[in-house]
C-alpha cells in the first residue's frame, strides 16, 4: 500500500521541474530520481529528504534524457511518476499517456505508451531523445499523401504501421495533398470554394462528424482494430502512435486503449485536453498565418474550430459509442471484436 494519492512533474524550465503530490498522511517522504520506469528499481539517486508539497528540483539530465520520480515513506510501496508531456526538441504534444488510475484499482505502467504529432524534420538531440526511450513499434495514421509530403525522421531500426483510418475531413485531405510551403493557402481556398456556406462558422460541425466517422466507418474500425491487436502483444511496447497533431485520429486510437484498460471517462478526456494546452502557441502562430492571407471571420472561426481541441469533440464519441452498442467497453467488444479474455490480457500486461 501507498499513502501517495497523486504526484505530478511539470517542466518550469530546461533545467527546472515542479513536483506536487497529495498523500493520506503526514508521514515523512524522501525523493528519488531514476532512469527507469520501476518503482521498485535499485538504480535510484536520492533528491531529498523529508519534502512537503511543492518541490522545485534540478533535472540532472538537463532534458537530454527521460528521468522518473519515485517517492518513498518509510514501510510503504514506492509511487512512480514521471514527465507527460515530454521535453522532445520540435514537438510540441509528444507525451507519455501512463500513469492513470485503471482498472481495479491499478495504474498504467509508465514508459509503455506515448503519443505525438508527426515525426518530421526531428533534430539530432529530438531523434537521440526518442530512440532512448526503448520505442518497439510505430503507429502512423497519417495517409499517403501526408506521409509524402512530410516523411517521418528515423528515430532507429522501428516497426511502422500505417493505419490509415480516413477520418480526416474532405478540405483537411486537400491541404495535406497541397506542397508545405503552400498548405495555408490551398486550404482557405478549398474552404472557400468547396465547403458549403452554412458549414463555414466555429460550431465545429464537420470536426463532430469527424468524430462520428471514427466510431462508425468501416475503414476506421478496421485500422484501429489494427492498432490494438498490435498493442495485444507486448512485445510491440513502448509504442508511439500518432497523426499529424496528435490529437483527432490519435486521440481516439488513445482513448480506446485507456478504455480497455479501465480508465474513468473523466481522466481520458482530461488526457485529451492536454492536446489544447499543448497547441495553444503552435495554434496562435497558425492563426496569426491564416490572418495574413484572409479577413473573412467566419472562415477564420472555421479554421479554428479545425486545429482546436474541445470537450465537445470527444464527447461526441462517447455519445456515438453508447448509441451504437450501450457503452464504450461494449463497442470495443461488438465492433472491434476485442473479447473479455482480450481485455484482461491488455490489463495483465500494462497495469501495475
Amino acid at each position: 500500500m501507498t499513502y501517495i494519492q497523486t504526484a505530478t512533474v511539470v517542466r518550469e524550465t530546461q533545467s527546472k521541474l515542479v513536483i506536487t503530490f497529495e498523500s493520506l498522511t503526514k508521514q515523512a517522504v524522501d525523493l528519488y530520481w531514476t532512469t527507469e520506469a520501476n518503482p521498485n528499481t535499485k538504480n535510484k539517486t536520492l533528491v531529498a529528504n523529508n519534502i512537503h508539497s511543492p518541490i522545485t528540483i534540478d533535472d540532472p539530465l538537463q532534458a537530454k534524457e527521460r528521468i522518473y520520480l519515485i517517492l518513498q515513506s518509510e514501510g510503504q510501496q514506492p509511487f512512480l511518476f514521471g514527465e507527460r508531456t515530454l521535453p522532445v526538441t520540435g514537438l510540441n504534444n509528444f507525451r507519455d499517456f501512463g500513469g492513470y488510475k485503471a482498472a481495479n484499482g491499478r495504474r498504467i505502467k509508465w514508459g509503455i505508451f506515448y503519443r505525438s504529432n508527426h515525426l518530421n524534420g526531428l533534430k539530432p538531440d529530438a531523434q537521440s531523445y526518442i530512440e532512448s526511450l526503448g520505442v518497439k513499434t510505430i503507429i502512423d495514421y497519417r495517409s499517403e499523401n501526408e506521409i509524402r509530403s512530410n516523411p517521418n525522421s528515423h528515430i532507429g531500426e522501428k516497426q511502422t504501421y500505417h493505419l490509415d483510418a480516413s477520418a480526416q475531413t474532405a478540405e483537411l485531405a486537400a491541404q495535406f495533398a497541397a506542397e508545405p510551403s503552400n498548405e495555408d493557402h490551398a486550404l482557405i481556398e478549398c474552404v472557400m470554394r468547396d465547403i458549403p456556406k452554412e458549414l463555414v462558422n466555429g460550431k465545429g460541425e464537420q470536426v463532430l462528424e469527424q468524430y462520428r466517422n471514427f466510431v462508425l466507418s468501416d475503414k476506421s474500425k478496421n485500422s484501429f482494430k489494427q492498432m490494438l491487436r498490435i498493442m495485444l502483444d507486448s512485445h510491440n511496447n513502448p509504442s508511439i502512435q500518432h497523426c499529424r497533431g496528435g490529437k483527432d485520429r490519435t486521440g481516439y486510437g488513445v482513448l480506446l486503449i485507456l478504455l480497455i484498460l479501465g480508465v474513468s471517462e473523466a481522466d481520458i478526456i482530461d488526457d485529451y485536453m492536454l492536446t489544447h494546452k499543448n497547441r495553444l502557441a503552435r495554434n496562435e502562430v497558425k492563426m496569426a498565418a491564416y490572418r495574413q492571407i484572409t479577413d473573412n471571420q467566419d472562415v477564420l472561426d472555421y479554421l479554428l474550430c479545425l486545429i482546436d481541441t474541445r470537450e465537445s469533440f470527444i464527447q461526441e464519441i462517447f455519445n456515438t459509442m453508447r448509441k451504437v452498442a450501450g457503452s464504450p467497453i461494449n463497442y470495443i467488444k461488438q465492433e472491434l471484436g476485442f473479447t473479455d479474455e482480450d481485455i484482461k490480457t491488455m490489463q495483465d500486461n500494462y497495469l501495475q
